[in-house]
């Protein structure tokens, strides 16, 4: 059963050891929902903290998963860890009956700017590296299609930042894709419009807030992301 309140204080609490480490504070760009959640607002919960490692070698990478273990350790029990070949990995169980955290640091070089993606934002008087609008953007694009796998709050998310007129890195799409944006932003229609209805409420239930916005999800969520996704193209040509 997911405590939010718990969840949130858990979570915060982590983001300030990392950032309160000078060792490491530097290396790590905070992204992903948690970070739309924390800094813009994005309406739906989220549980796990996803970071870039800004300048990749492995010196900084045994770095800093050494003191992700560290301070997830003073939390609760390291369920899991690893160093894979694109991706520092620790799971985090703070209480038997608590959902657990999942750390997650990309360590794939893809662009060689990549800090230029990260603005300084300010949490409860911690100064934190945040990626920006354009780029959580494109990488939530990316995400819908390169997971394998549908996940609705990828498009839940989507929809979000498209009414919200946010920007997207073509740059990113680009060099991850070889397509251009109005190319791979066709492909997302293409893939929304393939999700089943059964499938909309899915990893979506605990993280939204009434049965009134779980309504307009299961009603509206899948027909409002595919027009966003047609209006943007649209105003591209």
């Amino acid at each position: 059963m997911l405590n939010k309140s718990k969840h949130q204080l858990v979570m915060g609490q982590i983001l300030k050891d990392i950032y309160s480490d000078i060792s490491i504070s530097s290396l790590l760009g905070f992204k992903g929902g948690t970070c739309c959640y924390f800094f813009y607002d994005l309406p739906r919960f989220s549980v796990d903290l996803d970071f870039d490692l800004l300048i990749v070698n492995e010196e900084n990478k045994q770095k800093v998963f050494d003191k992700i273990v560290g301070i997830l350790g003073k939390y609760g029990e390291i369920k899991d860890k690893h160093i894979k070949h694109f991706t520092i990995f620790v799971l985090l169980s703070y209480g038997d009956a608590d959902h657990n955290i999942k750390i997650e640091i990309n360590t794939r070089e893809l662009l060689p700017n990549i800090r230029e993606q990260f603005e300084m934002k300010e949490y409860l008087g911690i100064s934190l590296l945040v990626a920006k609008r354009e780029y959580l953007f494109a990488g939530k694009l990316l995400a819908l299609t390169l997971r394998g796998e549908v996940a609705m709050r990828d498009v839940y998310d989507i929809y979000y930042f498209a009414k919200n007129y946010w920007g997207i890195d073509e740059n990113v799409i680009n060099i991850v894709t070889s397509k251009s944006l109005m190319e791979y932003l066709n492909d997302c229609i293409i893939f929304v419009e393939k999700v089943n209805d059964n499938q909309i409420m899915n990893g979506l239930g605990e993280v939204v807030g009434s049965e009134k916005e779980k309504m307009w999800i299961k009603n509206n969520l899948k027909k409002e992301t595919i027009f966003m996704l047609k209006s943007r193209l649209m105003v591209m040509k």
